[in-house]
């Protein structure tokens, strides 16, 4: 299995950390917290819904902005699979704010595609 590739300090220096961050979605609006790492990996710390963790990878695209793609699982109260969540954002830090624009594709725990929506994010640095 191959290592990420660490990205450069000046890039890692602007993103890296945990931030609060609030999704505007078709269905509705929801909260959630992700930490953005030194080694180009993005985790997310607490979901929008109960039960839902989740990881990817993210990587500079120049300047302040940022590219990010993460695969949420959605787990019900016993921890089963109900299904997942594939993400993808274009992001900007501009300070200590965050905002973005992207995509979420919705699959059930068969990997039937439900859903997809735009998503749009607002976040703040912890």
């Amino acid at each position: 299995m191959s290592q990420p590739t660490k990205v450069s300090a000046t890039s890692a220096d602007v993103l890296v950390g945990t931030w609060a961050e609030e999704l505007f979605l078709t269905d509705g609006t929801y909260t959630s917290t992700i930490r953005f790492v030194e080694n180009g990996r993005v985790l997310l710390l607490r979901g929008p819904r109960p039960g839902c963790v989740g990881a990817g990878n993210w990587r500079a695209t120049g300047g302040d902005g940022f590219w990010c793609q993460m695969a949420e699982l959605v787990l019900d109260e016993d921890g089963v699979l109900t299904g997942w969540v594939d993400i993808e954002q274009n992001l900007v830090v501009s300070g200590d704010t965050l905002t973005g624009t992207g995509v979420a594709h919705v699959y059930d725990a068969d990997d039937t595609l439900v859903a997809r929506s735009g998503i749009e994010v607002r976040a703040v640095r912890q």
